[in-house]
C-alpha cells in the first residue's frame, strides 16, 4: 500500500473542508430559507450538484485517478451533472412529487452510514442521528405536503449536526 505524502495530506485535508464548508452553508440556508425561496429550491439544488461534479472532475484530473484505475470521482462527477440538468428541466415537478420521495430515500442511505460510523466509533451521536434519519425518512414517505418545509428547517440543523460530529470523530480518531 503507496504512503500518503504530505503534499496529497494536505489536499485531502482541503477536499474535506469545503465539504464541511459546503454541508454547513447549506445546512444554515435551509434553516433560514422562506417558503418562497424552498419552492424555488430546484436551483439551489442545480447549483450544488454542479459544482459538485465539476470538483470531482477537477479531482479526478488533478489527482490523476485514471491512473489508479479509480474512476469513482469520474462516475459522481457525470452522476451530478446529469442530475443537475435533469433538475433544471424538470424542476418544479420534482420538488412537488419526487423531492418527497428522493429526500426519504437520501435519510435513509445516510442512516446507514452513521450506523456504520456508530458501530466504528462507539460515538452515541452518530447513533442518535442515524435512528433521527429514519424516523424523518418514514414520516416524510407519509405525509410529504404537511412535512416539507418543516423538513428543510430540521434536515438543515440535522445536517450541520451531522458535519460536526464528523469533525469531531476526526479530532477522536488521531
Amino acid at each position: 500500500m503507496k504512503d500518503i505524502t504530505p503534499k496529497e495530506e494536505n489536499k485531502n485535508k482541503i477536499k474535506k473542508g469545503l465539504y464541511y464548508l459546503i454541508e454547513i452553508i447549506i445546512g444554515i440556508i435551509l434553516i433560514f430559507a422562506t417558503e418562497s425561496f424552498l419552492n424555488s429550491i430546484n436551483y439551489l439544488f442545480v447549483i450544488i450538484l454542479s459544482l459538485v461534479g465539476v470538483i470531482q472532475l477537477i479531482s479526478f484530473i488533478m489527482d490523476k485517478e485514471y491512473k489508479k484505475s479509480n474512476y469513482v470521482p469520474l462516475v459522481t462527477s457525470i452522476m451530478c451533472i446529469w442530475m443537475a440538468l435533469f433538475i433544471y428541466k424538470y424542476g418544479n415537478f420534482l420538488f412537488v412529487e419526487l423531492l418527497p420521495s428522493f429526500v426519504s430515500l437520501l435519510l435513509f442511505i445516510v442512516s446507514t452510514g452513521l450506523f456504520t460510523k456508530y458501530f466504528e466509533f462507539k460515538f452515541i451521536p452518530y447513533l442518535i442521528a442515524g435512528l433521527l434519519s429514519i424516523v424523518l425518512g418514514i414520516t416524510l414517505i407519509f405525509s410529504p405536503n404537511t412535512i416539507m418545509y418543516t423538513l428543510f428547517k430540521v434536515t438543515g440543523v440535522y445536517l450541520i449536526l451531522v458535519t460536526l460530529f464528523d469533525l469531531i470523530s476526526t479530532k477522536i480518531k488521531k
